[in-house]
């Protein structure tokens, strides 16, 4: 282990349980230095993107192909177990997420605001990332092969017009799981705390169309979720079930859930069948 600090809550697997991924090291969230992902076969590797070196007990180690030396704020894995995805936030200047190639020292930085525009939040496929890039639309997505960040496909092409500001996008997917071009879902919120309704995909839950052949988007239901900057568990944060079926997202139903003991604006779990 390459010193010692917090282990970080983000433990995430690759779909076949072969490697582990977490993050751990500094004090916590946002202040994070190692990537460490563990093969069952393999054993240990890690990346210090502090000092940007590449160690542990398989692949290449040196120093990261990037020049970019930074703390993170959490980590995953892809579905086929040969990338991580790590992200540094606003806070940290020249903002946005880097994909490690695990068995070498190629590390890909995705700017915010700068080259192929790796804003918002996103999935993490079996080989691919979806995220809204924050231009033209609110509902532009995009498809990103892992080896190739700027080899987008926008998913909804064209764009209906009027295009659409006003709302913040999360993403779930289940890519990989038995196919690999499965519908991506998720929820729109108004990023000011906003709970009017005045256009197509405020407020709801949705799925869009991955595998190219068309741009369809399917519109379920209203999240009923009204953000709070203080309280980042306001958001609509959702997933979806194993067989696809089913979306679970938290939401404060227009704050009708009332508060919690300490004061604070309590969020319950809704369930939204998507057949």
């Amino acid at each position: 282990m390459p010193g010692k600090g917090v282990t970080g809550s983000d433990l995430t697997i690759s779909n076949d349980d072969s490697r582990i991924d977490i993050s751990a090291g500094g004090n916590g969230v946002s202040n994070r230095p190692f990537v460490i992902v563990y093969d069952q076969t393999l054993g240990c590797r890690w990346y210090n993107t502090l000092t940007g070196q590449i160690g542990g007990q398989w692949g290449a180690t040196g120093q990261a192909s990037t020049a970019d030396m930074f703390l993170f704020d959490h980590s995953k894995i892809s579905g086929n177990g040969q990338y991580v995805r790590f992200d540094k936030g606003l806070s940290k200047g020249n903002p946005g997420f880097y994909i490690w190639d695990l068995a070498t020292l190629n590390v890909q930085a995705c700017y915010t605001y700068d080259g192929p525009r790796c804003s918002g939040y996103g999935a993490l496929g079996l080989d691919s990332y979806i995220n809204e890039p924050g231009i033209t639309d609110e509902m532009n997505t995009y498809r990103r092969p892992l080896d190739d960040l700027t080899a987008w496909t926008q998913l909804i092409n064209p764009l209906p017009l009027p295009h659409y500001w006003g709302m913040e996008l999360n993403f779930a997917w289940n890519d990989g799981r038995v196919n690999t071009d499965l519908p991506v879902c998720g929820t729109a919120y108004n990023h000011t705390g906003n709970p009017a309704v005045t256009q197509p995909y405020d407020g709801e839950v949705f799925c869009i169309e991955t595998d190219g052949l068309a741009s369809t988007v399917w519109r379920f239901a209203h999240n009923r979720s009204v953000w709070d900057e203080e309280y980042f568990w306001t958001q609509p944060l959702g997933n979806l079930s194993l067989d696809g079926h089913w979306f679970a997202f938290t939401s404060g139903w227009d704050n009708q859930v009332g508060n919690t003991e300490d004061g604070d604006p309590r969020t319950d779990v809704w369930i939204v069948e998507l057949d």
